[in-house]
């Protein structure tokens, strides 16, 4: 009966062990699961903009000439968060800039001098192309345009 009773001392012991062991570990995943999760939310947080310009992640910019040295430039929604001023002005700049070394995409070029220097055409200061995406001039400078512009595309 000793060596009975000894035995199950021993597979107790081990159990426990292992049991304590389990535990432990089902802590140490469940700890790191929840540092290394993230939501869809959370991650379209850091999502880069899509970028003015060709090939994957970026978009071709609107570009007319509509008199000498005077450009139409429309940027669309999908370049930035649809209603937010701060993320439309950054994506406004970006595509000034990038119309500064691109200016052979723009539309009737030859209405430009080639200079440094060009003008935006502050008309139309949006629209919906056939696709549904809204376009908005990059030639809006303040925030209560930018919210006339949105009515404007969705009408």
């Amino acid at each position: 009966m000793g060596k009975f009773y000894i035995s199950n001392v021993v597979e107790n012991y081990i159990n426990n062990t292992l049991a304590e062991a389990a535990a432990a570990q089902e802590r140490l995943d469940s700890t790191i699961a929840q540092l290394t999760a993230r939501s869809p939310d959370v991650t379209d947080q850091y999502k880069a903009a899509p970028q003015p310009g060709h090939g994957p992640g970026t978009y071709q910019p609107r570009a007319r000439a509509t008199n000498k040295d005077t450009v139409a430039l429309f940027v669309p929604d999908t370049s930035f968060k649809a209603g937010d001023w701060q993320d439309f002005q950054r994506a406004r700049d970006q595509v000034i800039s990038w119309l500064r070394s691109h200016r052979y995409q723009v539309e009737d070029a030859q209405k430009l001098c080639w200079g440094p220097a060009f003008g935006l055409d502050p008309e139309p200061i949006s629209y919906r192309d056939t696709d549904g995406v809204s376009w908005y001039n990059a030639a809006i400078e303040d925030e209560p345009t930018y919210q006339l512009a949105r009515i404007h595309a969705r009408a």
